[in-house]
């Protein structure tokens, strides 16, 4: 896919030919992706065993992973469980493809973006799209849903901005039953006073966990349920000491590895990581607090007063990929492919950089190309140098990455004289 990104990538949204060519390309990658299990076969087992009567939460598919979604999706699956596998997966991760294309899009044609120049626009797209790409494989050679949820993020609240509250809140809550992540958009909807969506949003999510009740009877589903929350209760020793996996990141694992020396992570390097040592129940505390350290601080981004739309198009996009960027960050057993989230949070300030680049004084253009270019290894050393992987897991250089564009992001925030109408 990187030839298309030599050719005006505007033009690829514009161009029919390009866009068939692409097309063939998206056909061709997900036919070879096709051909192992990855977690898509945890989802369909997982529908397997609802259509047995199973407590599929209880059980443990592959090399010993939980199904973490919802009743809902597993029901979703359920007409197309016993087709071939292989078709199945193979349709799954072109529709991942079509996401991932349809959000570059969105973006392309936002409002934001419009205002740059057009070499400016290939530009920008080009290098979120770099940005981006390690992360796109990661999440289509995992067949992961992650683009789905990030869809139903974006579009729903574009939706919702955009006066349609109760299609917008359908999509919302959706990703929100799927997999809880989204969750962090309901006091932002309350807090910029979008109280209808904000309403619409929890009764179809109340709907939504309850319409399983209707096909797999309402005891079995709550059966589910129950099992489904002590399982992603964030409380669990499981997820304070989150270092199951070597792919985990996100604050739980990062601070797991800080300020424990001896963490379960039977996948650890022999190479000094910690810089204390604390119990499990101070690390629980530092946990918390951090999260809600993190969580407080979109009140910078909203500003004052609440019950108020933003300003302008720009503060909405600075404080909506402040809330993406959290999404990995605090929540517990994240893998690499969920920071994609992060994506729009790189976007927001690459697209201050072209659009006022001239304007910014020497010493900060210096510290925040210097940032970028840390940020943007943190993200891909794994595709550039993946002979070194295990060291970059190790020492979750990604969480890193992520949480340097913190300090980049308060900057162009506060950024918002320039883009007055926009």
């Amino acid at each position: 896919m990187f030839i298309f990104t030599f050719y005006p990538l505007m033009a690829v949204f514009k161009n029919k030919i390009w866009l068939f060519v692409l097309f063939l390309v998206a056909i061709v990658f997900c036919f070879i992706e096709a051909k192992d299990k990855g977690d898509f076969y945890i989802f369909l087992s997982a529908t397997g065993d609802l259509i047995k009567g199973e407590n599929f939460y209880e059980n443990k598919y592959v090399d010993g992973y939980h199904y973490f979604y919802s009743v809902l999706f597993a029901l979703i699956l359920k007409p197309f469980y016993g087709l071939p596998f292989f078709w199945l997966k193979f349709t799954w991760l072109l529709l991942n493809a079509l996401i991932y294309f349809k959000l570059f899009n969105m973006l392309a044609k936002s409002k934001l973006v419009a205002s740059l120049k057009e070499k400016q626009q290939t530009l920008f797209l080009f290098l979120v799209f770099l940005f981006s790409f390690r992360l796109f494989l990661d999440n289509m050679h995992a067949s992961q849903i992650t683009l789905v949820i990030l869809w139903c993020c974006i579009y729903g609240l574009y939706l919702i901005t955009n006066n349609k509250p109760l299609s917008g809140s359908a999509i919302l809550a959706l990703g929100i039953n799927i997999k809880l992540l989204p969750i962090v958009f309901l006091p932002y909807l309350i807090y910029r006073g979008y109280f209808k969506a904000s309403a619409f949003t929890v009764l179809f999510y109340l709907a939504y966990l309850l319409a399983p009740s209707i096909f797999i009877g309402h005891g079995y589903n709550m059966s589910l349920l129950k099992t489904w929350l002590a399982l992603i209760n964030p409380s669990n020793q499981a997820h304070v000491l989150d270092v199951e996996e070597r792919s985990f990141h996100g604050l739980s694992t990062l601070l797991s590895t800080l300020l424990v020396k001896e963490v379960p992570d039977v996948y650890a390097l022999s190479l000094k990581r910690n810089i204390a040592d604390v119990s499990i129940s101070t690390l629980g505390t530092i946990l918390l607090l951090v999260r809600l350290a993190l969580a407080s601080f979109t009140l910078y981004f909203l500003k004052w007063k609440p019950f108020l739309k933003a300003r302008s198009v720009w503060q909405q996009f600075t404080e909506i990929s402040y809330l993406l960027l959290l999404i990995p960050l605090i929540f517990p057993h994240q893998q690499h492919y969920a920071f994609l989230f992060a994506v729009p949070a790189f976007a927001i300030v690459l697209l201050y950089l072209m659009m006022y680049i001239n304007a910014t004084p020497k010493h900060t253009k210096l510290s925040v190309y210097i940032l970028l270019a840390l940020i943007f290894l943190c993200v891909n050393l794994k595709l550039l140098l993946g002979a070194y992987n295990n060291y970059y897991d190790h020492y979750k250089i990604l969480t890193y990455g992520v949480l340097l564009l913190i300090p980049l992001l308060i900057w162009v925030s506060n950024k918002t004289k320039p883009f007055t109408g926009l």
